[in-house]
């Protein structure tokens, strides 16, 4: 299945989903030789970090999305991109650390230098270096280098899984000699199912109440290689979501060591909401079972999640497919909100901008090409008008679609006239926290306690709605200083 390169990540995601993991069908292997290339660069990586830890102590700094860096992922990241511009310069690279590559090739490489940097720094010797390789027809590679234990967990689809051992593994010996082949097996019961809780102190009483009550719940130990070795019988990771870099080698690993792998709601993984349910297989459905009540009670809380490096693409592209699709109508269409302001955690939803000339006759024309992709048409048709403001109401008026679930990314669409005050105040707002990063880390702080108070997203907006007119009568004096213009 070939998939255009300017198809959106989680787009050619769900493609991908359809046609992934079905080695008895069309879906091909993946090549031995393009395996053992990803194991052995991953080793040599893991070797990398493994040397540093052994080391002078790392220090770390933090990053706009609040989380820690070292000298030693950046250098990690850095020489696996480009061993890969090397060997692969067709191919897209993901990174956490540097700006994502665009590629040509339709295939795709995804990299976590240094997953557990706070582990690193802390001098425990559980993180792991991460690399994943995906092609037309989905995940095809996944490797996990845990290098201070010597351990390096690597599938290829329709090669399977294994366990390989040293700090320079034969991945090839392994394949042909079938050593180390991870399968995972055991219990079919789900009561005292022993299962390992990542986060834990992030999750939501009711989820942590409702598997207490029926499983075996112990820290995490090596997580996915765990389960599919019958150490565990499941893997639990709430709270916070993870990013894409930390899931992406596990679809292949866990499907080809015979496990199963969702988010808690039974989404795919990399499709989902960050959450990730890792079974033996025999008891995913009951796991999905047990959570599902307090999995729907958080999913009407306000869920935010680390600000994500590849947004400021993905918007951008999603801006310019909904530009084309909605000509001539459409003005201009910009990528607005939470998600366009880097470094700023943000609900995992899109807000995008479109500026029209006529509301009526826009909506009359968005409708059918909108409903193509997924969206559907709120009954919503005005913002709030900020605190001080004797606007009439009016002005303030717009039009909403949503889309959630797919196809592609959740997204809100916002139609507002070009040059009326709520097209501008998006625009507004964007701009000053672009222009002023050093506020982004305190509003967040402010968001995320605010979702972890409120019970609802209802209370949640309507909570926030007058934080954000202080926040745009500070931006409007900043507009007057520079001349900003929207």
């Amino acid at each position: 299945m070939d998939i255009p390169s300017n198809v959106t990540a989680p787009a050619r995601q769900g493609l991908w989903q359809a046609h992934a993991m079905d080695h008895s069908t069309d879906t091909p292997p993946v090549s031995e030789e393009l395996f053992a290339f990803a194991v052995r660069l991953a080793a040599r990586a893991g070797r990398m970090s493994a040397e540093a830890f052994h080391g002078e102590q790392q220090s770390s700094e933090r990053k706009l999305d609040g989380t820690g860096v070292t000298a030693v992922d950046l250098a990690v990241e850095e020489f696996v991109r480009k061993e890969l511009t090397a060997a692969f310069p067709a191919d897209a690279v993901l990174g956490e650390e540097a700006a994502p590559r665009a590629g040509t090739s339709g295939r795709r490489w995804v990299i976590d230098p240094v997953d557990g940097t706070r582990q690193f720094t802390d001098r425990v010797p559980t993180f792991s270096t991460g690399l994943a390789y995906e092609d037309e027809h989905g995940p095809a590679i996944g490797v996990v280098c845990l290098p201070v234990s010597g351990q390096l967990v690597a599938a290829g689809r329709g090669l399977g899984c294994r366990l390989l051992l040293g700090t320079d593994p034969d991945p090839l010996e392994a394949l042909r000699s079938g050593r180390g082949r991870l399968r995972a097996d055991g219990r079919t019961e789900l009561t005292g199912a022993r299962t390992q809780a990542h986060n834990i102190a992030g999750w939501s009483e009711s989820l942590l109440t409702a598997l207490h009550r029926r499983v075996w719940l112990v820290p995490v130990g090596g997580g996915a290689l765990d389960v599919l070795a019958g150490r565990a019988d499941a893997l639990v990771i709430a709270g916070p979501a993870m990013g894409y870099e930390d899931l992406a080698p596990l679809p292949v690993i866990v499907a080809e060591g015979g496990g199963r792998i969702t988010d808690l709601t039974g989404a795919p993984v990399l499709e989902g909401d960050g959450s990730v349910l890792i079974t033996n297989g025999h008891l995913h459905d009951a796991f999905l079972e047990v959570v599902a009540g307090p999995v729907q009670e958080d999913s009407a809380r306000a869920v935010l999640v680390d600000a994500h490096p590849g947004w400021a693409d993905e918007g951008a592209a999603l801006a310019a497919e909904l530009c084309s699709a909605l000509a001539p109508e459409a003005r201009r269409v910009e990528h607005i909100g939470s998600t366009s302001v880097p470094g700023m955690a943000a609900k995992p939803i899109f807000d995008l901008q479109v500026s029209v000339t006529d509301l009526a006759t826009a909506a009359e024309a968005f409708d059918a090409p909108l409903a193509a992709r997924g969206f559907v048409r709120s009954r919503h048709e005005g913002d709030h008008v900020p605190a001080g403001r004797d606007d009439d109401p009016g002005r303030w008026a717009k039009r909403l679609w949503t889309r959630r679930g797919g196809p592609g990314p959740d997204v809100n669409l916002h139609v507002r006239c070009a040059g009326s005050p709520n097209e501008r105040l998006a625009l507004l707002f964007r701009d000053w926290f672009r222009a002023h990063p050093e506020a982004v880390p305190a509003y967040a702080r402010f968001k995320r306690e605010l979702a972890h108070r409120t019970a609802d997203f209802g209370s949640y907006a309507e909570i926030k709605d007058p934080v954000v007119d202080l926040v745009v009568e500070v931006a409007e004096g900043w507009a007057k200083e520079t001349g900003w213009r929207p």
